[in-house]
């Protein structure tokens, strides 16, 4: 008898501690916003380019860092995009993709996709990829 009430005991323990479970929202890591933001700091700089603007951003567990920078007038895509091939290549990334002003890059899980829309050149990495 006394093996039925301790049972019974820790059943009804087990069903008021799992609808807690659910309701607790997953905390924000603050150190995937932390790594994005390293890992923009360690992107050279185009010669030129000027007043950078970081920001974050992301949804469902993926996080993302960006920082746009303002290129000189009559600037070149292609030739920024060139510029930065061997740059990144020298720190270790691997070249993915390239096509119209972008190119994309891995190093390890890390992710960046850079591209020059006018006169704006965008940086976007993913610290933990995609």
């Amino acid at each position: 008898m006394r093996r039925t009430a301790v049972g019974r005991a820790g059943l009804l323990l087990l069903a008021l501690a799992l609808p807690a479970c659910g309701d607790e929202k997953p905390k924000a890591d603050a150190t995937y916003p932390a790594a994005n933001a390293a890992l923009l700091a360690q992107l050279p700089a185009y010669p030129g380019a000027a007043a950078p603007k970081t920001t974050a951003g992301g949804g469902s567990g993926t996080q993302f860092g960006a920082r746009d920078w303002t290129l000189p007038a009559r600037t070149d895509p292609e030739a920024v995009i060139a510029w930065y091939v061997p740059r990144l290549r020298r720190a270790g990334w691997r070249v993915t993709g390239k096509s119209a002003g972008t190119i994309r890059a891995l190093r390890r899980h890390q992710t960046l996709s850079l591209g020059v829309r006018g006169r704006t050149l965008e940086a976007v990495v993913n610290a933990r990829g995609a």
